[in-house]
């Protein structure tokens, strides 16, 4: 019935809702109240029925977010609004007065600051593990994508909304299920043919998702990665796989030096250098010294590279083979992977 039963119990100790049988986004929003920019509340189930809409888990408290909700806005009264998304912000402010205070910078709706215990439903069933977080569902209640930051971010004027993902997952837009399936990852961050490489990983990553779907599956059996630029974690994980490391990319916004302190880490190199580099517009963005004065080098160009990473497998990953990728090359390593004949490696 659930595999969470033990935060089940703790947040039901009455046993209200026993025998805590998981709750469908339709049961979650079922008699949930909505308030708009006037205060005026609204049916959530009637407001939000055949409509694309997206909820926006934030908090005032949260830098990265106040960083990221102005960005959200101007994109949504720009363009995405008038492609369809709605925005439903789910509140982490500590009181009413917080959540009062920061709603009143948004241009959407909110769902209501009473409801305590639907805001809990809503962040486990989308999985919410950190905030900011964005989740956008489709017109029928299915979830198009848990990872909506990435995705809009790199599209903010709404050109492939609503933004339903691609069989072969582009890293810029967020790791995907990496953490939970085996993922065959395709680096090309300084190839020419990129395209071409998502093109021949694409019908094998098709089939294996239909697969999931005819079953009744959340996750595909085996996910699909391409990594097309050295920004964001492409950095760490060639760290973490024992690959030669490339410049970082210099980030979207300027950065300027600040007090290393404790508790950061850098976003190049994953870590912690004497100076520290931050974002200026509020991005939970840093760079070491050393990735600072490297960032936005040219880098030589190299062949794409295929591995493939099982973090479920207590964090292994194989090597897999580098130059022309087919159709052809990306079976033949999948299916090496399943007979268990290539060497297992550790992440670093």
């Amino acid at each position: 019935m659930t595999k969470d039963g033990r935060s089940s119990i703790s947040a039901d100790p009455t046993g209200e809702e026993m025998p805590w049988k998981p709750k469908t986004l339709h049961e979650i929003l079922d008699g949930a109240k909505l308030v708009d920019k006037s205060g005026s509340e609204l049916d959530a189930a009637s407001t939000l029925r055949g409509q694309v809409f997206a909820f926006y888990f934030s908090a005032h408290w949260c830098p990265p977010c106040r960083g990221f909700t102005p960005q959200l806005a101007e994109w949504y009264t720009s363009d995405l609004k008038a492609k369809g998304l709605e925005v439903v912000f789910v509140s982490s402010d500590k009181d009413e007065a917080a959540f009062n205070e920061y709603y009143a910078e948004q241009p959407w709706l909110a769902l209501s600051f009473a409801d305590r215990k639907r805001k809990e439903q809503l962040s486990t069933i989308c999985g919410v593990g950190g905030i900011p977080s964005l989740v956008i569902v489709d017109t029928d209640g299915s979830f198009i994508s848990k990872e909506g930051r990435g995705a809009i971010s790199n599209d903010p004027t709404g050109e492939e909304f609503p933004w339903h993902p691609k069989p072969v997952k582009n890293l810029a837009q967020g790791p995907g299920n990496v953490n939970g399936v085996p993922t065959v990852v395709a680096f090309c961050e300084t190839c020419s043919n990129a395209t071409e490489v998502e093109a021949a990983m694409t019908p094998l990553a098709a089939q294996y998702i239909d697969e999931a779907k005819a079953a009744g599956e959340e996750d595909p059996k085996i996910g699909f990665i391409i990594v097309t630029s050295a920004a964001g974690m492409s950095s760490r994980i060639r760290t973490m796989m024992s690959m030669e490391a490339l410049p970082p990319a210099l980030h979207q916004h300027p950065l300027e030096k600040k007090s290393a302190g404790g508790g950061w880490g850098c976003d190049g190199c994953g870590g912690h250098g004497e100076e520290r580099f931050r974002c200026t517009q509020g991005c939970d963005f840093d760079y070491c010294g050393e990735c600072n004065a490297k960032a936005g080098s040219a880098s030589e160009a190299k062949l794409p590279k295929l591995m493939l990473v099982d973090i479920p497998d207590n964090g292994a990953y194989y090597e897999g083979p580098e130059g022309e990728v087919t159709e052809a090359t990306v079976q033949t390593l999948v299916n090496n992977y399943l007979a268990k004949t290539l060497e297992r490696k550790q992440l670093g």
